[in-house]
């Protein structure tokens, strides 16, 4: 669509050094892309504010511009997400850097939702997958579990985060839940990369899908 001008929106700050490249990519192929951050007019000490406590349920993990990962409560964070998006409502589209579950509780005509985008991107391939999830951190375990769930899937979940990398630990949970009887691998947190994906797809027998990889893809297909 020419003329298309797209928001990028990280639950974190922008711009995120982490996904710079494929940002570039975006705007290599002739992309009108900006970068947001809800945080970003944040201070510390309110950022600080929006960590989960021992109550909440729905957790979310980003990163800030100086490196550092950081958990936040989704309730107390959704007013600051609603606030950012009102702000872009002149663009063309709004992605959401976000794979937490969002439907019915963001609801602009223009919003991308990786989650919605994914869970319906696996059910056209195959309604009886076995699916293997990594999210970040163990706490995500309920959530992440219970948003395929509810599409119908039977799945396993592990955690290890993309902003602590380790592929040797990224490999020994993917195996595992290979193991365990999955048929296909989700990365399921928009920080995991293609580079991440590549450093143990050759060592898995089954085929792994990253978000970012495939919402970008979507993203460059209908702009």
């Amino acid at each position: 669509m020419e003329n298309s001008k797209i928001a990028i929106v990280t639950i974190g700050q922008a711009p995120r050094k982490d996904m710079a490249g494929d940002i570039q990519q975006l705007r290599e192929a002739g992309l009108n892309v900006d970068e947001f951050g809800v945080l970003d007019s944040l201070s510390s000490s309110e950022i600080a504010a929006l960590s989960p406590s021992s109550e909440d349920t729905d957790v979310l993990v980003t990163l800030l511009t100086n490196g550092q990962q950081v958990k936040l409560s989704k309730q107390k964070l959704m007013p600051y997400i609603q606030k950012c998006i009102r702000n872009l409502h002149e663009f063309t589209w709004i992605l959401l850097m976000c794979t937490g579950d969002f439907a019915n509780k963001l609801s602009f005509k223009n919003l991308l939702l990786p989650d919605r985008i994914m869970t319906n991107l696996v059910k056209g391939l195959h309604t009886e997958l076995a699916l293997g999830l990594i999210g970040p951190e163990p706490e995500q375990q309920l959530t992440v579990a219970e948003k395929w769930q509810k599409a119908q899937f039977d799945v396993t979940f592990s955690a290890s985060s993309p902003y602590r990398f380790d592929a040797q630990d990224l490999l020994t949970k993917a195996q595992q839940l290979q193991k365990h009887g999955a048929d296909l691998l989700i990365l399921d947190c928009m920080g995991y990369s293609t580079t991440m994906k590549n450093s143990i797809k050759n060592k898995l027998n089954i085929p792994i899908i990253v978000p970012r990889e495939t919402v970008f893809t979507i993203l460059k297909a209908i702009c």
